[in-house]
């Protein structure tokens, strides 16, 4: 019924999870485990998994991840019957704009996860974050990639984009996709905890600027133009962090300094902010 496919590189992480599976999940499944020690990016990884699928059903899942919920499995194929239904996740958001960013903005990102702090030893529960009161579904645009589900024909519409050839961006294009033609949803009734953080680097920026290079927004998307500002910092400010080259960060920002996005005055505020950080850049 589910095929559960996981791109595999830490053995005691892939152990845990399997036996969990076993034990939580509640219908018939199969988990196509792809052997990945950095030999293939995380797209080409699960669209070969994907290839050996038997079931209707497919979910991609990280390994460092155990199930907290009993019966998970028949909860996301109610899910995925639902008339229009594209991919479902456990985070995400219902916004994802013209400036390149991660999936996640404030006030609009939607979490149910179990997120477990290594430094700290403890756990840190951000469960049914921005769900209103009464929904166990909430719509969203945008999926992060710890857990994707999706029927096997919207995967073969969409399958993940080898284009990216790392293990970061590969999330939010698949989602983007998809919600051109269908709804995506994140669901309170599903609970995992997870046991890493993602890692922001320069990989992952770059990732990022080519998801946007690659997905364009919908000519009649509406855009925030405050959200777009901050997200304009945070852009500059990772290219300044990562240390991109004086001009390699002049030409992504002018690519996406657009005052009818933005608004003139936020153009300016932008204009002020890159010039202060300019001055810092010595590389």
């Amino acid at each position: 019924m589910l095929s559960i496919i996981i791109s595999s590189y830490q053995p005691h992480y892939y152990q845990a999870l399997e036996k969990n599976i076993a034990e939580t999940i509640g219908i018939p499944y199969e988990v196509i485990k792809v052997d990945n020690p950095g030999k293939m990016g995380i797209c080409e990884a699960y669209n070969h998994g994907a290839s050996m699928a038997q079931y209707d059903y497919l979910l991609f899942l990280h390994e460092d991840v155990l199930f907290n919920t009993q019966n998970w499995g028949q909860e996301l194929i109610t899910v995925l019957e639902i008339e229009n239904c594209g991919v479902l996740g456990i985070a995400g958001s219902n916004y994802y704009g013209y400036i390149p960013s991660s999936w996640w903005h404030k006030g609009f990102d939607k979490i149910n996860i179990i997120q477990y702090d290594k430094k700290k030893k403890q756990t840190l529960p951000i469960t049914r974050k921005n769900f209103n009161t009464n929904n166990s579904l909430e719509k969203v645009k945008v999926l992060d990639g710890v857990f994707l589900a999706c029927k096997s024909k919207i995967y073969r519409q969409f399958p993940f984009d080898e284009r990216l050839r790392g293990y970061h961006g590969y999330d939010i294009l698949f989602s983007l996709k998809i919600s051109k033609l269908y709804q995506n949803y994140i669901t309170d009734k599903i609970l995992i905890t997870h046991y890493s953080f993602g890692n922001l680097s320069k990989e992952w920026l770059n990732a990022i600027l080519k998801v946007r290079k690659i997905w364009s927004p919908s000519p009649d998307q509406h855009f925030d133009k405050n959200i777009e500002r901050e997200n304009f910092y945070l852009l500059i400010n990772f290219l300044t962090r990562f240390e991109y080259t004086k001009k390699e960060t002049l030409k992504i920002i002018l690519q996406y300094l657009n005052p009818s996005i933005l608004g003139y005055i936020n153009c300016i505020k932008v204009i002020f902010r890159i010039r202060f950080l300019f001055k810092k850049i010595t590389f």
